[in-house]
């Protein structure tokens, strides 16, 4: 029993910080946001139940949002099988060659995500369902969990240059999708210097 107990402080310890960029992840990456508290609880319950594998002196935030992003795909895959809906994804393409967006965008979009949602809830949210899983696991890593590349990387298992491909894909049709919806860079102009790049991105 000590020994559970003694487990149990360090897990909770370790989750503290990061329950509300968890939380936020699962928001923006779930279909059916209903399903937020369900899914968190399951993802919790198995790296608690693995919580012996962590290795003490690791990235504990990468680890735990390994299975967050894992019980998450669960539950969308569920949600496509309930609902027997075909997503309307684009087929995946070279980050090469498509127009860079707007940089004061992309950067308020990725970095202040919140300040954003306020005045854009549905037409971001709409956005962001809109990618595929990839590309919105690498742009709600790197937007709401704030991971570096090799991060995200090692917590889908892919490599780095994917990760770059997929977050510039991602960028990209979230910034068409709101230039078609009226999501347009004139609305956030005036807040545009609160966002700022992390440092060290890679």
């Amino acid at each position: 029993m000590a020994a559970r107990d003694e487990k149990s402080t360090r897990f909770l310890l370790h989750l503290k910080p990061l329950q509300g960029a968890g939380e936020a992840f699962c928001r923006r990456s779930l279909y059916e946001t209903e399903l937020l508290e369900d899914v968190l609880q399951e993802a919790l319950m198995r790296a608690f139940r693995d919580f012996g594998l962590f290795e003490e002196g690791t990235a504990f935030r990468a680890w735990v949002f390994r299975y967050v992003h894992l019980c998450v795909l669960e539950a969308n895959r569920r949600s496509r099988t309930r609902r027997q809906e075909v997503l309307d994804v684009e087929p995946a393409v070279e980050g090469e060659g498509l127009p860079e967006p707007d940089d004061e965008l992309s950067q308020w979009l990725l970095h202040a995500p919140d300040s954003v949602l306020d005045q854009c809830e549905q037409a971001l949210r709409g956005a962001i369902v809109r990618l595929s899983d990839l590309e919105r696991g690498v742009l709600l890593l790197r937007a709401l969990g704030e991971f570096r590349y090799r991060e995200i990387a090692d917590i889908l298992g892919i490599p780095m240059g994917t990760v770059m491909s997929a977050l510039s894909r991602a960028r990209w049709r979230v910034r068409q999708h709101l230039a078609e919806t009226g999501g347009t860079a004139d609305a956030w102009a005036s807040r545009s210097d609160r966002a700022r790049e992390r440092p060290g991105g890679a």
